[in-house]
């Protein structure tokens, strides 16, 4: 199941990379090289291999690839120099074919279809997470809604909260960007976000509900049946001094 959580997760910046055009992908690594975001800026999917590991480090110091690589757990990049940690996240899965808890859908809670929509979920998710997400990379993902639905929580029309599901090869529906603002904390909006992605995996009949949750996060979706598997990591690749 580990694997099936973190192959979510790829296929999703793969999708994006595709859908930006922003894609570099080799037997050995993938990567996503965005201009004005920081997401999913990075390179991921990466063989365990250390020859590879040090060609990645020379490409992203000379600029040719980004700064930022995710990883599982199992690996030495701690102790390795040339890279600086920055957060961790647990795997973690919900069977749904087992799943008997009635869900709901909050009416406070939208797709993004236009572009004003996707503005306004960038400048949710970017204040929510402290990191640039560029409208335009949204926007493309609003049209792909075969296999990505991205949702936006509103109250008098000011955005409060944000979410992503994606539909893999896999079968599975990854649950990704799940925030709120600050302003919007403490009124469940997140568990409600979380809700309709459920339900929404749910009526396309898939077997699993996957997500990568913060550390702290963790014990909010065991809450709601997720188990937990192992971690991934992301680096910050450092310069050379």
């Amino acid at each position: 199941m580990n694997e099936q959580i973190i192959n979510n997760l790829y296929e999703l910046w793969e999708q994006i990379g595709k859908l930006t055009n922003r894609l570099s992908k080799t037997e050995n690594y993938s990567a996503v090289s965005m201009d004005g975001s920081d997401w999913p800026n990075r390179v991921f999917n990466l063989k365990n291999n250390t020859d590879i590991l040090e060609e990645v480090i020379q490409l992203s110091q000379k600029g040719k690839l980004p700064q930022i690589i995710t990883i599982p757990k199992a690996n030495d990049l701690r102790t390795n120099p040339n890279f600086e940690f920055v957060f961790g996240q647990k795997n973690m899965a919900l069977d749904l074919t087992t799943y008997t808890n009635e869900l709901s859908t909050n009416p406070n809670i939208k797709q993004v279809k236009t572009k004003q929509d996707s503005v306004e979920f960038a400048k949710t998710a970017s204040e929510s997470f402290g990191y640039r997400v560029d409208f335009n990379v949204i926007h493309k993902m609003a049209l792909d809604s075969e296999t990505i639905r991205l949702f936006i929580y509103q109250e008098n029309k000011e955005s409060l909260g944000c979410g992503i599901i994606f539909f893999d090869s896999h079968h599975n529906a990854g649950l990704h960007m799940i925030g709120t603002l600050s302003k919007g904390r403490g009124k469940g909006i997140g568990r409600s976000m979380t809700e309709k992605l459920l339900l929404e995996a749910k009526e396309n009949n898939r077997n699993h509900c996957v997500l990568h949750a913060s550390l702290m996060g963790e014990s909010i979706y065991r809450k709601l049946g997720f188990k937990s598997y192992n971690e991934i990591e992301t680096y910050k690749i450092l310069n050379k001094q």
